[in-house]
């Protein structure tokens, strides 16, 4: 059943959807949610594509369809795959973020990898991110933590908050490179500046254990 296999984690999926607040209450239900989705896809959206194929896949806001949920994963894939083909590079990073997570295509890390790469070199700074953070997890390509974190600094130095945030956790863990505290405090500032939750997160909250 889809709702079992898809994902593996039922509310990382929900967070991204848009159905869990992050900062502040939500007085959007979830159903009027659905509705917008619905409408950004049908527009070409392909966000909202994605969106809506979750709110169909766990019951959120509609009744839970697979087929509808399939449809909708299908038409997000489409959308990218057609904006990258035209040179478009967060269409290749997004598209890449499906074949990663396995998104109404069949999970393949090599191809997230690929489409990751075209990204950034198209000037896309969360394509450099994500790039990053398949080395640094040893996701399809062995593990290498100083590639991971060149990456994030390009992501980063490009405007991605992300990864802005991702480097400064390493740099704050001593993860692969050398502890430095003020230097992660920056990154985590640059990143919550940049729109990254995480990066504002982890700011307030550093060294607390």
């Amino acid at each position: 059943m889809m709702r079992q296999s898809r994902f593996s984690t039922f509310s990382a999926l929900l967070l991204c959807a848009g159905f869990i607040p992050l900062l502040s209450a939500q007085k959007e239900t979830a159903a009027q949610k659905a509705v917008r989705y619905q409408a950004a896809c049908d527009a070409g959206d392909a966000d909202g594509c994605n969106k809506l194929a979750i709110a169909y896949q766990f019951g959120l806001g509609v009744t839970a369809d697979d087929a509808q949920a399939t449809a909708a994963y299908a038409k997000a894939d489409a959308l990218l795959e057609s904006r990258c083909n035209k040179g478009e590079a967060a269409g290749c990073t997004g598209l890449g973020i499906n074949f990663q997570i396995g998104l109404g295509v069949t999970k393949d890390l090599n191809r997230a990898m690929a489409l990751y790469r075209q990204g950034c070199a198209g000037a896309d700074p969360a394509g450099c991110t994500n790039v990053g953070s398949l080395f640094k997890d040893g996701l399809g390509v062995p593990q290498d933590k100083a590639q991971a974190a060149a990456m994030y600094q390009k992501g980063c130095d490009g405007g991605d908050g992300n990864g802005c945030t991702k480097l400064g956790a390493m740099y704050d863990a001593a993860d692969g490179v050398t502890l430095d505290a003020a230097h992660a405090t920056a990154l985590y500032q640059k990143g919550c500046t940049a729109g990254d939750p995480e990066g504002c997160y982890l700011l307030k909250h550093q060294g607390q254990k």
